[in-house]
């Protein structure tokens, strides 16, 4: 069984969780795809890091997420299983290069019996590769070398060296403190000398389109001393301490090369349009506290390793009895898509049994698409949060629902009023043939006592008063007799 969706415009995670379609929820596991053997991702935009569902495939063979933006660790499940009792995968196939992996190359890949290509180059790895990784003879398929070389050049090369694809042959360089040489499998067709901190941030100045910023009293002359230029700070010796360039239109992809700043311990980008993804580097900032990156356009995750880093944001930095989940945290470095929070990242509790400032989720587009939200456009009812989108379409459907009701409501009156109407018609047109004021004749016979009433004449009576009812005797006469009371006896 293959499954094969490489070389697309694929730009989320790995579809590997409980609501993706290789997951039985009946089992609460991927036995959908139980028997798969070749999984390709590769060539796509996926983020996030590798889950380690993948363990759970116990029959792949060939794992292909090469040529992604993937961050984090390589899983331990790739060489364990998945499970208690679980075998490693049998793979055969391995290729992770070209993502933004971090950490180090596991030694336990070599407990992959039936492995024969691994290729981990093009990332951000660093350490060395064990010996027993080296000893399994990987990669002769692909590497054409005649020429005889250390048998790890063949999975990748080595710290402080370059290829043009990261593995053998492998070219050394001077040891000269370079930062960036510190990874494995570096591509690159020379060995490019240590930058210093003025061409860092000249560097940085062209990512980050300088020349376009909002206030032009930030231009940076290229060359310029590095403590002279606007938002930068220095020590009294002369190192980068801290960087402020909030809301000056800065846009572009953020540089990793910043990680190779030492001394700097606060960078506030907040507030612009800086694409791409967090750099793994700042790790490697020892004295970094301060870090805002709120409100601007990074997508991905934070990369792992930076997450564990103390100090950061006052990441692993808490009282006592707190919480580990919140007291080490990729939250605290930056919101995740999908989450926000006033600052753009959580806040670790201050006293204990307390809880900070957390990311809480929000399901506007900006939030889905970016990390470290600072705002969010939709609206909370107590425990509740509604998409504002949502509630637009909500009102707009009870506005047409009030019209509809009101305009069926209007009909029903104004049928019931033509109804009425037409009955008093009938009943004026049936009074035109009647007497509407029948006089009691002498030799009509009475439902009352004589004695009560006296017998009169037609022309005793004048007109029925049309307000009263009443018949009312003609002169000479002293007595009125209700309309009511004779009108049943004359029926």
């Amino acid at each position: 069984v293959k499954f094969d969706i490489s070389h697309n415009g694929f730009n989320y995670t790995i579809p590997l969780n409980g609501d993706s379609g290789f997951y039985d929820k009946e089992a609460q596991t991927e036995t959908v795809l139980k028997n798969l053997q070749y999984f390709d991702l590769g060539y796509n935009l996926l983020t996030g890091t590798i889950p380690n569902n993948i363990g759970n495939f116990a029959s792949l063979q060939g794992l292909f997420l090469e040529n992604n933006r993937l961050v984090g660790t390589i899983p331990k499940v790739l060489y364990r299983g998945s499970g208690i009792g679980a075998n490693p995968l049998p793979l055969v196939q391995l290729f992770l290069q070209g993502n933004m992996l971090s950490g180090t190359l596991p030694s336990g890949l070599a407990q992959l019996p039936n492995l024969k290509e691994l290729y981990v180059d093009g990332n951000k790895l660093t350490g060395t590769i064990a010996p027993a990784i080296c000893k399994k003879g990987l990669n002769e398929v692909f590497v054409n070398d005649e020429a005889e070389h250390d048998l790890c050049d063949n999975v990748v090369c080595p710290a402080n060296s370059i290829s043009f694809e990261g593995v053998a042959p492998c070219t050394r360089c001077e040891e000269d403190g370079s930062d960036f040489r510190r990874y494995l499998g570096q591509r690159d067709k020379e060995c490019r000398p240590k930058l210093s901190e003025v061409e860092i941030l000249d560097l940085f100045f062209d990512h980050m389109h300088g020349e376009e910023w909002l206030d032009q009293r930030y231009f940076w002359e290229a060359g310029s001393p590095a403590c002279q230029r606007p938002g930068i700070e220095c020590s009294d010796s002369g190192k980068v301490t801290a960087i402020r360039l909030p809301s000056l239109g800065l846009r572009g992809p953020l540089i990793s090369e910043l990680g190779f700043l030492s001394e700097l311990h606060s960078l506030d980008l907040s507030d612009n349009f800086i694409t791409g993804f967090v750099p793994s580097e700042f790790r490697f900032v020892d004295k970094l506290i301060d870090f805002d990156i709120k409100g601007n356009e990074l997508q991905g995750g934070i990369p792992v390793l930076l997450c564990i880093t103390e100090g950061i944001n006052s990441n692993g930095v808490g009282p006592k009895g707190t919480k580990f989940d919140l007291l080490y945290s990729c939250d605290n470095i930056a919101c995740a898509r999908g989450t926000y929070s006033d600052f753009g990242h959580a806040i670790v509790p201050t006293e204990e049994d307390a809880d900070g400032t957390q990311c809480v989720p929000c399901y506007d587009d900006e939030a889905q698409f970016f990390i470290g939200r600072d705002s969010c456009t939709d609206i909370s009812i107590g425990m509740l949060q509604f998409r504002q989108d949502d509630i637009r379409h909500v009102a707009v459907y009870t506005t047409l629902a009030l019209f509809t009701s009101a305009f069926i409501i209007h009909l029903v009156i104004m049928a019931r009023r033509k109804k009425k109407y037409v009955l008093s018609e009938n009943e004026d047109s049936s009074s035109q043939h009647q007497d509407p004021f029948p006089l009691q004749r002498q030799d009509s016979p009475l439902s009352v006592e004589d004695e009560e009433y006296e017998e009169y004449s037609d022309d005793d009576w004048t007109a029925a008063d049309s307000e009263t009812g009443t018949l009312t005797k003609k002169e000479g006469r002293d007595t009125a007799i209700e309309l009511t009371d004779i009108l049943p006896a004359i029926a």
